[in-house]
C-alpha cells in the first residue's frame, strides 16, 4: 500500500492535529452508528490512537477496544500515549486482523481511502463483527477543503494534495462513496451522515497551518511522481505564506467534510480467524 502522507514522527504529530478538528463530529458519528457502553470494537487503521480513545470512552470499562494499524512505529506511539485498561493495541496488516472472539463493532476513520481495495477489506473486516453487531466507517471527501472566496495558495495546496492522491492510485472523495462500497462488500445499504469543520479565529489559522503541514509530509512523494516539480513549493516558508493569504484576506474555511456511514451485520454466525 503506498501511503502519499509517509509514516514519520512529523506525521504522527500532524495525525494529532487533525484528530482534534474532527473530534468532535467523530464522536457524534461514533454514538449514532450505534457505539454504546459495554462494546468490544475492533478499531482499524488506529494511527497514533486517537479514534482508539473516543471509543474506549464511549464503551467505558465494560468494554474493549482492539486498536490496530500495519506500522509498529505508529503503534508504539500509540501505547505511549494510551494507559487505559481496555485498550490493546495490535500490529497487522488489513484485511487480515486476528482475533480470538468476534466483535461487537468494526470502525475506523480515514483508512478506507488509502487502501488499494477498499471492497475487500469492508467484506473480511465485516466477518470479525457478530450478528446484529455494528460495521461503521468514516472517510473524507477531499476535494471540499475549500476557502470561499477561493485563495490561490491554499487551492493549490489543496489540489496538489488530491493529485498526489490519484497518482498513488487512490479514488478521491471516498466518503461519498461509502453507500456504494458497503453494498459491493455485500453489506446491507447503510446509512449516512456527513459533518464539516469550520473553523475560525486562531482555529482557521491552525487549519491552514495544517494543510501546509500535509502538504509537507506529501511533499516528497509529490515530487517523486511528477506532481510537482522540486521546489515548486518553498518548504521554509509555505505555513507561513498560508497564513499571510488568509490574513490578506477574509473568507470562511471549510475543512474536508466527513462522512459516516453504519450499518448493522446480518443475524448469520460470523467467521473469524484464531490467533495462533
Amino acid at each position: 500500500m503506498t501511503y502519499v502522507l509517509r509514516h514519520s514522527d512529523h506525521e504522527t504529530r500532524r495525525l494529532e492535529t487533525q484528530a482534534a478538528f474532527y473530534a468532535e463530529h467523530t464522536e457524534w458519528l461514533l454514538k449514532t452508528a450505534g457505539i454504546t457502553a459495554g462494546m468490544h470494537v475492533l478499531d482499524v487503521g488506529c494511527g497514533a490512537g486517537d479514534v482508539t480513545i473516543q471509543l474506549a470512552r464511549i464503551v467505558g470499562p465494560t468494554g474493549s477496544v482492539v486498536g490496530v494499524d500495519a506500522d509498529a512505529n505508529v503503534l508504539e506511539a500509540a501505547r505511549q500515549r494510551v494507559d487505559l485498561a481496555n485498550v490493546t493495541f495490535r500490529q497487522a496488516t488489513l484485511p487480515d486482523v486476528p482475533l480470538d472472539h468476534p466483535v461487537d463493532a468494526v470502525v475506523g476513520r480515514m483508512i478506507l481511502m488509502h487502501l488499494p481495495d477498499p471492497v475487500t477489506a469492508l467484506r473480511a473486516l465485516s466477518t470479525v463483527v457478530r450478528p446484529g453487531g455494528v460495521v461503521t466507517f468514516q472517510d473524507m471527501n477531499t476535494t471540499r477543503f475549500r476557502s470561499v472566496p477561493a485563495l490561490p495558495l491554499l487551492t493549490k495546496c489543496v489540489t496538489t494534495l488530491n493529485d498526489s492522491l490519484l497518482a498513488a492510485g487512490r479514488a478521491l472523495d471516498t466518503g461519498e462513496r461509502l453507500h456504494s462500497l458497503f453494498l459491493e462488500a455485500g453489506l446491507p445499504g447503510p446509512e449516512l451522515a456527513v459533518v464539516a469543520p469550520t473553523p475560525h479565529g486562531e482555529e482557521k489559522e491552525a487549519a491552514v497551518v495544517m494543510l501546509g503541514q500535509t502538504l509537507l509530509t506529501a511533499l516528497p512523494f509529490a515530487e517523486e511522481c511528477g506532481v510537482v516539480a522540486p521546489g515548486e513549493f518553498d518548504q521554509d516558508t509555505l505555513t507561513d505564506q498560508l497564513l499571510d493569504e488568509l490574513r490578506s484576506t477574509p473568507c470562511a474555511v471549510y475543512l474536508a467534510e466527513m462522512v459516516g456511514a453504519w450499518t448493522r451485520v446480518p443475524g448469520t454466525e460470523p467467521a473469524f480467524a484464531r490467533s495462533t
